[in-house]
């Protein structure tokens, strides 16, 4: 900091010359420090700090933010495991469940569900605060158990629910088959699916997509205008030998023509051993050479089968 000084009073008449002659030099000298320093406040860096602003105290300090208020944890719904209803072949499901809207095979997630218990329930929607309406098992027809993930939501999956009905034939048709129910992310283990299934009942052919991406066409009879084989999203339910057919590949879908086959409560459609290829001709099960079905006695529950017009 640069002091200034006051210049010195003037002196009395009794001073000397030599005093008075001095004083020119001394104003002279204090005007060139005054000149300096004007110079130098003038000339002075612009990124040169300038003096801290003091800082005056608030009145009263400002009040604190007061902390968020976290979200309730949902209290989950009291719901006995062993009584929730289990899917039957010949059973119609509970009320309420969704039907799966997948029309393609690019909208899948391209994975399937596995059980982590012998039993898991399923809900209509993804929301604990309401009880489970179905339980799903781990093994079918000695098969271990994977379903088709239809949807994926934080902790939640939507899977195509194995077999079962929606409803009759004879009572509501559109609503046989697509039943679909959503898991808890716990009870399940995730797995991919590359492999797919395509039916064209136009073409009457059974295209089948390998995880290595290669495909191959197959001929195949399909369902007779009376009794046409039901389009839509489905699934391989498992490969299991039938009394009729032998081994078949079954699917999560049943006819929408017919309440039952030969006497009995259902319907299923599945992919066997059969003539008439190229042909409308069975009750709604698509039917291959023996030499073709081979190709698809491999396939695993779960892997997704679109059937097109």
């Amino acid at each position: 900091m640069t002091e200034t000084h006051s210049g010195p009073t003037a002196a009395p008449d009794r001073r000397s010359s030599s005093a008075a002659r001095i004083w020119p030099w001394v104003a002279g000298a204090v005007a060139v420090v005054l000149l300096g320093t004007a110079l130098w406040v003038g000339l002075r860096p612009d990124d040169e700090p300038a003096p801290a602003a003091a800082v005056t105290p608030s009145a009263s300090p400002s009040p604190s933010a007061s902390p968020s208020t976290p979200e309730p944890t949902p209290t989950p719904a009291v719901y006995a495991l062993a009584s929730l209803p289990r899917p039957g072949i010949d059973e119609i499901l509970p009320r309420g469940l969704p039907q799966a809207e997948a029309e393609s095979l690019q909208g899948l997630p391209g994975s399937v569900a596995l059980p982590k218990d012998d039993r898991i329930p399923v809900w209509i929607r993804p929301d604990v605060t309401e009880p489970p309406v179905l339980a799903l098992e781990s093994t079918y027809y000695d098969a271990e158990a994977r379903w088709l993930v239809l949807d994926r939501r934080p902790g939640w999956v939507q899977v195509l629910v194995p077999y079962g009905r929606g409803a009759l034939p004879s009572h509501d048709p559109e609503k046989v088959n697509g039943t679909a129910g959503w898991l808890r992310g716990s009870d399940i283990v995730l797995r991919r699916e590359m492999r797919s299934v395509v039916v064209d009942l136009s073409d009457r052919t059974v295209t089948v997509n390998h995880a290595d991406g290669t495909s191959e066409q197959l001929a195949a009879a399909v369902g007779a205008p009376a009794t046409p084989t039901p389009l839509g999203l489905t699934q391989v339910f498992t490969v299991t030998e039938a009394v009729n057919t032998g081994l078949s590949v079954f699917l999560s879908m049943q006819s929408e023509a017919l309440d039952g086959f030969y006497g009995t409560d259902y319907a299923a459609t599945a992919l066997h051993v059969g003539d008439g290829q190229g042909q409308a001709v069975s009750n709604g099960c698509v039917r291959l050479t023996s030499t073709d079905f081979e190709r698809l006695a491999d396939l695993d529950p779960g892997v997704p089968v679109l059937i097109e017009a």
